[in-house]
């Protein structure tokens, strides 16, 4: 099952792309997803018998619309990585290592690092002329408030709370369908409600690198929603597959074809 997914997703790639190294990259970042979710999940191999759902997991347009080659080795690097974490012995060293790839890839993803490592720091947050005005005009118009308290609810905080914002827009449904169809909401959701039910401190590591990358696209003027799920790839696929044999069959096929019945209407 999982080989005919990669083989579905090398064919939607090259059909899309017309470009074979873009296809073999988006197909090994698949590969390298899944396999995060059998490694994390303590499966014994990578081609046992799963779901025949797992098949149209190769159709999720995440890998068919990267095409940026440069992003998707930072994607490939973060299964590594976290491939790489769940084997070593030196779990501190590999967290901190982790974190500074994780933010590195993010930040170049949204822009706010261009190569040769050049820091674009115009467009962080925080320079925001947009935010910084607003903060100065509201301290300036609520004149109701006394002055001290002005000073505490408009200040430069308020760029974390445009930063969760941010955040949390990511995960709009619109975000979530354009990238992973509507047909695959239903097994992310699954997935995540019962890795809440089974929770354990091992599923940190999930959390924390979803929050990281989310962090790191967020903290720039723009967001890029592509990329941004490009690098968090491995773990929406983890939680795909982990609700994948809990979902109605019957409804996930439904799901499908109407996914792809909008997505190729004009």
């Amino acid at each position: 099952m999982v080989i005919a997914a990669l083989l579905l997703s090398f064919s939607l790639n090259i059909i899309n792309h017309r470009n074979i190294l873009v296809g073999i990259l988006n197909t090994l970042l698949l590969f390298f997803s899944i396999h995060f979710y059998f490694k994390f999940s303590r499966q014994k191999s990578l081609f046992i018998k799963r779901s025949p759902l797992v098949v149209l997991i190769g159709a999720i347009p995440l890998f068919t619309r990267a095409n940026d080659i440069f992003i998707i080795f930072m994607a490939i690097g973060i299964s590594l990585l976290t491939l790489f974490h769940l084997t070593t012995k030196f779990k501190k060293i590999s967290i901190l290592i982790i974190t500074i790839y994780f933010l590195f890839a993010s930040f170049y993803a949204n822009g706010l690092i261009k190569l040769p490592f050049s820091f674009q720091t115009n467009l962080l947050i925080f320079n925001d002329d947009w935010t910084n005005l607003y903060i100065t005009q509201m301290k300036a118009e609520s004149r109701y408030v006394p002055y001290t308290i002005r000073l505490l609810l408009f200040n430069s905080s308020v760029n974390f709370y445009v930063i969760l914002s941010k955040m949390a827009g990511l995960f709009m449904l619109k975000n979530l369908y354009d990238v992973l169809l509507i047909a695959n909401i239903y097994p992310l959701v699954k997935g995540l409600t019962l890795d809440l039910k089974n929770w354990n401190k091992s599923k940190k590591l999930v959390i924390f690198c979803i929050l990281l990358v989310s962090l790191g696209m967020a903290v720039s003027r723009s967001v890029e929603v592509i990329n941004t799920f490009i690098l968090l790839s491995p773990f929406l696929i983890y939680f795909i597959l982990k609700g994948l044999n809990s979902v109605n069959k019957k409804i996930y096929l439904a799901l499908f074809l109407f996914s792809i019945a909008i997505a190729t209407s004009p």
